[in-house]
This record gives structure tokens, sequence and C-alpha cells, in this order.
């Protein structure tokens, strides 16, 4: 058997394998039919409490029968409110799209409209995407990809962080010793203080107050930080070294014992073992708890009481 007759029984082969090859791995699909999903932001800015535009786009060289995709998002940076069509469900952070199409599609565009929350960088991720062939029945897996964006202080809505007004119980003259743009305090109060206990005012009553779960004032040095989150997204910590001393202050040197601080404020101490912040809220004055975080947004009112 001669050389050239060795090449055609080769070049069969070779094409019956292809035709085989094909027939067995049908469904499988690659992106030679130019079939892709995209998703894409409006703008890469945001200012906070602004809505913004995400847009997922289908396409392919030929009709597509079938469109699937996952997106998933952070639920703390943005919140998902409309979407263009039914066919897009979700919440909480995944969203997902699912589409039988007509014959003859060769792109779809699902519109999704979010709400910024915080400022910050965040994605939009597309993630475990399909497109079917209309003909061919090809499934076609799509490549990943992610949109991205920035989340801005809002310069609609004030900014202004600070604190007004800071009582804190067993030291009598805080209201003079506070300063708004003083953010750091060394404070002492007496042994019977077994709790970090203060009355907060922000400048603007949309501002969210943050402090710590445990508030316990241990025998010592302690260290607590306030955090104000003003309307328009920026913060403002506020930091207090409470020296815990083992004796009692008299009155009028600076402190309170713990029965002065509660004929004055109103407010009594709860144990270390309790370990938790209470806010009670009325139309002048707002107090929540807080138990399962390392911080928690106190409130959005006027005034702010942490015990």
């Amino acid at each position: 058997m001669n050389k050239k007759i060795l090449s055609i029984i080769g070049a069969v082969v070779v094409a019956v394998s292809a035709v085989v090859g094909g027939i067995i791995f049908s469904g499988v699909g690659t992106n030679a039919s130019g079939a892709q999903m995209t998703v894409s932001v409006e703008s890469p800015t945001v200012e906070k409490n602004n809505e913004f535009k995400v847009l997922v786009k289908a396409s392919s060289g030929e009709s597509m029968s079938y469109v699937k995709a996952d997106l998933t998002y952070n639920p703390e940076k943005v919140e998902l409110v409309s979407t263009s069509t039914d066919l897009a469900t979700g919440a909480n952070g995944q969203i997902q799209i699912i589409e039988i199409l007509p014959y003859g599609e060769t792109e779809r565009t699902y519109e999704l409209t979010f709400k910024a929350l915080e400022i910050g960088a965040t994605d939009i991720r597309l993630y475990n995407a399909y497109i079917e062939q209309y003909e061919s029945l090809d499934m076609i897996n799509v490549e990943d990809n992610t949109a991205s964006l920035e989340v801005l202080v809002n310069k609609s809505v004030s900014e202004d962080a600070r604190i007004k007004e800071m009582l804190i119980a067993g030291v009598s003259d805080m209201d003079k010793r506070f300063n708004p743009d003083v953010y750091e305090y060394s404070l002492e109060v007496g042994q019977s203080m077994d709790m970090f206990i203060c009355s907060v005012v922000p400048m603007e009553s949309g501002s969210v107050v943050s402090a710590p779960v445990d508030l316990t004032l241990y025998p010592g040095e302690n260290h607590f930080e306030i955090l104000v989150t003003a309307p328009a997204g920026n913060t403002q910590k506020y930091v207090f070294h409470i020296h815990r001393l083992d004796h009692e202050i008299e009155s009028g040197s600076g402190t309170e014992t713990q029965t002065e601080t509660e004929k004055e404020t109103g407010m009594e101490s709860e144990t270390a073992s309790e370990q938790e912040t209470v806010l009670e809220t009325s139309e002048t004055e707002t107090m929540i708890e807080t138990e399962n975080s390392a911080t928690e947004p106190l409130a959005e009112e006027s005034e702010v009481v942490v015990e």
C-alpha cells in the first residue's frame, strides 16, 4: 500500500471521528457562535441613597431559545428595587434570570434597578450563565463577568456626622467639657459605675449612632468608640477612655457616685453580667437594644441614650 492510499484512508478516519465526536459531544457547547452575556452599570459611580440601573445583555450569532444567568451583589452596599421583567427574580444578594425565547431572538436585555445603601466599592457579578441555540440545541456556557461600582457621599444631604450634645453618667461636668469638634476624651468615674451610660444628640436628626455591644466598665482603663453616620453616608468616630477608680469620687470633683448620677439623669446602671445596650423610644429620646454584633446602630432620631 503506497503513501497516497494511506493518506486517503487517514483523512477518512479523521473525518469520521469528527462526525462521531460532534454527535457524542453535541450540547456541551463552545462560544463559536458568538453567544455571550454581560452585566454593566449605567455609571461607575453613584451617590448614597440614589438609584441606578444595571443592564444584563444576552446575545448570539444565531437565534436563542433559552437564557439563564445568576447574579450576586452585596446587600449591605446596594439593594434591588425593581426589574424590567418578572423573569428576573431574587433579593438579599442573589438574582436569577431565566427565559424561554421565541424563534428569531438573537439579543435580549434585562434592566435591574438598584439603590445605593452604603459608601464604598462594590461589585455585581454574573455567573453560571447559559444560552441555548434554537436550531442546534447547543447549550453555550457563557464566561463569568463583573460590573464594578463606587458608592459616593451624597452631597445633596447633610454630611455633618458630629455629636451635638453628650452626657455620660458619673461625669457631672461632661456638658461643659464636651466639644463637637474634639473626638477623643479621657475621663474618670467612681467605683460604683459598672456600665458606660451616655446620652447622645447628633447634629443631624437623620444621623445613625452606633456603640459597642459590651458597655461594661471594668476596674481600671476602659475604651469605647461611638460612631456617627451622617445622612450623606460619611462617618465620624468619638473615642472615650474611661478610668473606673477603686473608690467613689466626691460630689463636685468632676465625677459623681452612682446614686448622684441617677438623681440627675434618671438612669440606672445594669450589672456587668447583662452586658447589653438598651434604648427606649419616646418623642424626644430614643433607646435601642444591641446584642449580636461588635457594633450596632443606635437610632436615627434626634437624641440617643446608650445604657
